[in-house]
């Protein structure tokens, strides 16, 4: 729900993921079927990338298939990183997608989520 109206920083992934990590931990003193933090923490690592590495963590190395699109779904994928601070900038005519992230999705073939 905070993803809904805020957006993260490198400084706060690295917080939501030490939370996770905890909230992981005491989950898993409570039984089994926890892949869910762990692709939670995958997704959470979308923050704290560069934007030139995006791409291969989205589709896997040479597309193999193995990336955060295989695994989450691509729409996933794709809000989670949208809800980076620098995916959008502020102008005199409004919120404008950054320059990497324009790039980035025409690369990838995808629309804006």
């Amino acid at each position: 729900r905070l993803l809904q109206t805020w957006t993260v920083s490198t400084v706060g992934a690295v917080i939501l993921a030490r939370d996770v990590e905890a909230l992981r931990s005491v989950s898993m003193l409570a039984g089994s079927q926890h892949d869910h933090w762990d692709l939670l923490r995958e997704l959470l690592t979308l923050y704290m990338t560069p934007p030139d590495a995006l791409k291969i963590m989205l589709v896997g190395s040479d597309g193999d298939g193995k990336g955060l699109f295989a695994r989450a779904g691509k729409d996933q994928a794709l809000v989670f990183m949208s809800r980076r601070v620098d995916y959008r900038y502020k102008t005199n005519q409004g919120q404008k997608k950054s320059v990497w992230v324009v790039q980035l999705l025409e690369d990838l073939k995808v629309r804006d989520p």
